[in-house]
This record gives structure tokens, C-alpha cells and sequence, in this order.
């Protein structure tokens, strides 16, 4: 692919992300009977599908202002693919300091600490080995040892520095924000949203979600194994909700299914004792970068790296065990059979 070039959409791919969006419940009939207004969006953004659900009277006022929001996130600041955004700069300029926005900085300055928490299972400077697998893309395939090998030999986000406004990475780097712009993007709607005439709202981009204002909604975690339908429920409010599972992109290749979730340390798709972790705190990019965190480290050390950053998360087993932590006991409830809540 060119520098630049739009990329097109795996039809297949989208598909799965519109089947998986979190389910919510009750909005409708909760609105129609307290007489508030309601404004809904639907929208393909950051290649993946995007809803807004705002509540509210002159809440509809909101919709444009995100849409125009989470554009100018992708084109200027999180993208590697849109050529004059701060990630596809500091690619172009590796080796040397690149000014960018302070929402780069930011973004770039968390990863770089949950990075070290996590020793570096989770890297944004792994671009080189995701462009190989290009996972959710039209050339997903996998890579052989020597491509991976050689793409490894640049991964190391100790060789990001973040200088007052300007980031520099080392020549042959790359950067891929991915793992974190959805979340980061939930951050940035509900900065948006304290100054608008919205009151609650649930926002998702692909599998971030934002649930905004003092309103309880009732959320459904996606059944891993029939990602068409959810396993249970969530009732939260006030918070950003993020999942990581293998079913979200793969393939199968002689045999074999490959997921998108990389174990930045060795380029190849994490072995995890889960099929999915859902991670709930009060920062999108946290939730979202945790979720992967999680997925790749295991149960107890997501304990103690949850712990630190004052979030939850529920975690499915591969055997259909689920564990959720202290902080969700009593809102969490299980609506499938197949799988058993471990108390």
C-alpha cells in the first residue's frame, strides 16, 4: 500500500464489528416513558462501525460536533495511514523530533508507561509487525519467521521519547496507536460532551464504549463463541468500557486460527487463557490499552496491573469460567447458560 492510500475496508471484517457491537438495553422504552429526547447516529469511522446515542432535549446538537470530532482525531492525530497526522509524521520523520498536537503526546506518553507495567507485552511500536499480519485488511496472512524476526529487531518502546511538545522514535520504527485510538477517541467525545446539552449517552467505537452522564444503562458482553449474541450484562454509568477477544479479526490459515491480539514481544498472536477480557475504568485509553494488557498477561497479574489503575474487568475463560473483580460484584449477571459466574 501506498503512503496515504485510503485503505478499503474487509467487507467480512465489518461485518463482524457491526454484529459485535455491545448490546443496550432498555433505552428506547426507558426514554419513551420519561419524555426525554433522544438523538442516534450511526457511522463508519477509524475502520470499524461507530454509534451515538444521546439523551437529552437539544441533545442532537451534540451528533454533528462528535462526528467532526472523531474525523479530526483519525485524519490529524492517530492514524499511520492518513498522510499529516501526527502518527504518519513520526513515522515518516523517524530518528528525528516530530512536532505534534498535545493529544499525541498524551496518548503517546500513557503507552509508553503502561508499556513499562506490563514489560513491554504491550508496544505501540510494533507498526512493522502489524503491518505484516495486516489483520481485518485485504492481505492478512501469516508472516514468515524471518519477516517477523526482522520486524521484531525495531519494536522497543523504550526508544520513544517524548520531549515538551515533539516525539521522536528510532529510524526503522513505526508507530500504530490501534490498541488505544478507539478509547482515546471515548475520552475525547466526553471532554466534548461536559460542554454540550447532552445529559447521558452511550457511544461506541468498535469495541470502546463510553457510557456518559449519572444514568444506569445495562450493557451486554459479547458471547465469544456466537459473537451474533451477548452472555451476560453489565449495569454501569459514568464510565469507559473496552473488550479484547480473539474472535474480534482472525483467520485460519493450514488449519490454524490466528487473532489480532500481539504479543508485542514475540510478534506473533498472544497465547491467553481467556477468550476475552473486558476491562471498566474512568479513561477510554486505559480501558482499552488494559483490555489487551490483560488478555496477553494472564488473571493474576491483570489483578495486580487492574489494582494500580483503580479498574475492573471481567474476564472469560476458555472453559466458559467467568471471573469478574470486586468492584463489579453485584453488576454483573450472566444470561447464558454455557457459561458459569466463578464466585
Amino acid at each position: 500500500m501506498k503512503n496515504g492510500e485510503k485503505k478499503k475496508f474487509n467487507k467480512k471484517a465489518l461485518i463482524a464489528v457491526i454484529l459485535c457491537a455491545v448490546i443496550v438495553f432498555g433505552i428506547v422504552s426507558y426514554d419513551f416513558l420519561s419524555g426525554r429526547s433522544s438523538s442516534e447516529k450511526t457511522s463508519v469511522a477509524m475502520g470499524t462501525v461507530v454509534t451515538v446515542k444521546l439523551f437529552g432535549f437539544g441533545a442532537d446538537s451534540d451528533l454533528d460536533r462528535i462526528e467532526t470530532e472523531i474525523s479530526g482525531l483519525e485524519n490529524s492525530v492517530l492514524s499511520w495511514r492518513k498522510e499529516g497526522s501526527d502518527v504518519y509524521r513520526i513515522n515518516e520523520g523517524a530518528g528525528s523530533e516530530v512536532s505534534v498536537s498535545p493529544d499525541a503526546v498524551k496518548v503517546i506518553g500513557q503507552c509508553i508507561e503502561i508499556s513499562d507495567k506490563c514489560n513491554g507485552v504491550f508496544d505501540i511500536s510494533i507498526g512493522n509487525i502489524t503491518r505484516l499480519w495486516d489483520f481485518g485488511g485485504d492481505n492478512q496472512r501469516l508472516p514468515s519467521e524471518d519477516e517477523i524476526k526482522s520486524a521484531l529487531a525495531d519494536v522497543g518502546y523504550k526508544n520513544i521519547k517524548v520531549s515538551g511538545k515533539a516525539v521522536q522514535i528510532k529510524k526503522g520504527q513505526s508507530l500504530d496507536l490501534g490498541a488505544v485510538g478507539k478509547g482515546f477517541t471515548c475520552d475525547k467525545i466526553k471532554e466534548l460532551l461536559d460542554k454540550g446539552k447532552t445529559k447521558s449517552a452511550v457511544v461506541s467505537v468498535g469495541g470502546s464504549l463510553l457510557i456518559y452522564g449519572n444514568r444506569t444503562f445495562s450493557i451486554g458482553i459479547v458471547n465469544p463463541d456466537n459473537d451474533k449474541q451477548s452472555m451476560g450484562t453489565l449495569k454501569l454509568r459514568n464510565v469507559c468500557v473496552s473488550t479484547s477477544g480473539s474472535y474480534e479479526k482472525n483467520f485460519r490459515q493450514d488449519g490454524k486460527t490466528y487473532h489480532h491480539i500481539l504479543n508485542a514481544t514475540t510478534g506473533y498472536p498472544a497465547t491467553s487463557e481467556f477468550k476475552s477480557v473486558t476491562v471498566v475504568c474512568d479513561s477510554g485509553l486505559l480501558s482499552d490499552a488494559l483490555s489487551t494488557v490483560c488478555y496477553i498477561v494472564g488473571y493474576r497479574k491483570s489483578l495486580e496491573i487492574l489494582k494500580e489503575y483503580d479498574a475492573e474487568a471481567v474476564f472469560i475463560f476458555n472453559n466458559n469460567a467467568v471471573k469478574v473483580t470486586d468492584g463489579l460484584s453485584g453488576k454483573f449477571k450472566v444470561t447464558d447458560d454455557s457459561y458459569t459466574l466463578d464466585k
